[in-house]
């Protein structure tokens, strides 16, 4: 990769054509762009280029529109050999490798970008902004996913807190950190949805753009954090030994200090604004984005208002835990939108039990809810947290949230011993089988088969 500091066109290269344009940072002007380059490569004879060309401008002036919120440039030169594309905005942040799973549904286009031209980089044009650049030519070698998410680290990205000229700092208690991890890949996919919704419909209010402007403050730091841990070798997995889920191991108590600007408190109230109104779209079935569970909100919510809180003098409170009694009960409303047939759970002679997409418990085999200590009828409707000891409810919410978010889920077919917690709160060893049911809607509905490994 061309480490981004000097001009990426080849020389000797003759230029044919150069076409250069401004627009305004909105998702509309992505096509503009598109038939601007269109035309230049028409004009110089060079149509092989086209569809790797717009693909990656396509991502780049999205980006723009999604991150940068300024006025751009796209400047374009077809040469006889390669076509060279610069977008410059006047924002300031470089690109960062979000690190989210491999099935995210977001925080892929600029390894996309990487993919389909012969080389990319970015140029921090300091306080004035930055430019973004990629090759396209005839030969594009192949790489591997390692060069193609490399091409996008930035050593020493543009940090806009140097350039802050008043900042506070906020301490987040027991901070925790694969909860929030998880919380960050959902927050993302519903807040790019929101603003491609936003962009087709007028019942999507929010300040998209100072939402943005918040959410990666608290990320990066939790990142940094766990990262230093990993290193230090005081990060602990976050899933007993055996199990499949791929969370990170991460330090088992998390006290994080988070420098932020004087200023970001209205930052933080319209992504909480900009949040909500993403997850009413969400359950309502308008957004491609699962609605976040229970805890996932939760968590977010504690977070922008212990920013808001301690900027206006108020002391830090902890975060309480998933252990309690209204996460069992809490269900989103889209559980109820699509009917599923429990008769076969209800009837069965061996311990299953079904739960939905949004963790419901929807049916449970009378031999299973004797086993735990609980009426049928009062353990339906509960959600599945009820059942999983308070130690692993975080570990279990954020790999759940990672299923609704990816579509992947590493628990089916794997034999497990995992405890289960019992009515009166003891925990009982039991043996697992996970499995994703046959249906006809569109709703998922998981069932787990369960049986004692040891008699209560």
């Amino acid at each position: 990769m061309n480490d981004g500091h000097g001009d990426p066109d080849e020389p000797g290269d003759v230029l044919l054509v150069q076409r250069a344009a401004s627009y305004e940072p909105k998702l509309s002007c992505a096509g503009a762009a598109r038939r601007l380059l269109t035309d230049a490569l028409e004009t110089a004879d060079r149509p092989q280029w086209a569809d790797a060309g717009a693909l990656a401008l396509s991502e780049l002036v999205t980006n723009v529109a999604l991150h940068a919120h300024t006025r751009f440039d796209v400047l374009i030169r077809v040469h006889a050999a390669h076509l060279s594309v610069e977008v410059r905005d006047g924002n300031p942040a470089l690109p960062r490798d979000r690190r989210y799973d491999m099935r995210a549904t977001t925080g892929r286009g600029l390894a996309l970008v990487a993919a389909v031209t012969r080389d990319c980089g970015v140029r921090s044009l300091g306080s004035e902004g930055k430019v973004v650049w990629f090759w396209v030519g005839d030969e594009e070698p192949e790489q591997s996913a390692d060069e193609l998410l490399g091409a996008w680290d930035v050593d020493g990205a543009w940090d806009v807190l140097e350039h802050t000229p008043s900042t506070r700092e906020v301490t987040l208690c027991a901070m925790p950190a694969t909860l929030w991890l998880a919380a960050r890949q959902h927050h993302d996919a519903i807040l790019r949805e929101l603003v491609l919704y936003a962009a087709e419909h007028d019942d999507a209010q929010a300040s998209l753009e100072l939402a943005d402007t918040a959410r990666g403050l608290v990320s990066r730091a939790v990142q940094h954090a766990v990262e230093q841990a990993q290193a230090a070798g005081t990060a602990r997995s976050a899933v007993p030994a055996g199990h499949p889920a791929p969370l990170p191991p991460v330090p088992e108590s998390l006290l994080l200090t988070v420098t932020v600007p004087a200023d970001i408190g209205p930052a933080y109230a319209a992504l909480q604004d900009a949040l909500d109104v993403g997850e009413r779209l969400a359950t309502a079935g308008k957004l491609l984005a699962r609605p976040g569970l229970p805890e996932i909100v939760a968590v977010r919510t504690w977070v922008c208002e212990q920013v808001l809180s301690q900027l206006a003098e108020l002391p830090a409170t902890p975060w309480p835990g998933t252990a309690q009694r209204h996460f069992e009960t809490a269900v989103n409303d889209i559980a109820h939108q699509h009917p599923w047939d429990d008769t076969s759970v209800r009837d069965s002679e061996l311990g299953v039990i079904a739960a939905d997409d949004a963790n419901r418990i929807v049916a449970v085999s009378r031999p299973l809810a004797r086993l735990l200590g609980w009426d049928v009828d009062d353990l339906v409707g509960r959600r599945v947290v009820t059942l999983i000891p308070h130690r692993m409810r975080e570990a279990h919410v954020a790999g759940f949230s990672r299923v609704l978010t990816t579509g992947e889920a590493h628990i089916l077919g794997v034999p497990l011993v995992l405890p289960v917690l019992h009515a009166d709160g003891r925990e009982l060893p039991c043996r697992f089988l996970v499995e994703r049911a046959p249906h006809s809607s569109a709703r998922s509905v998981y069932l787990a088969w369960i049986e004692a490994d040891l008699e209560p």
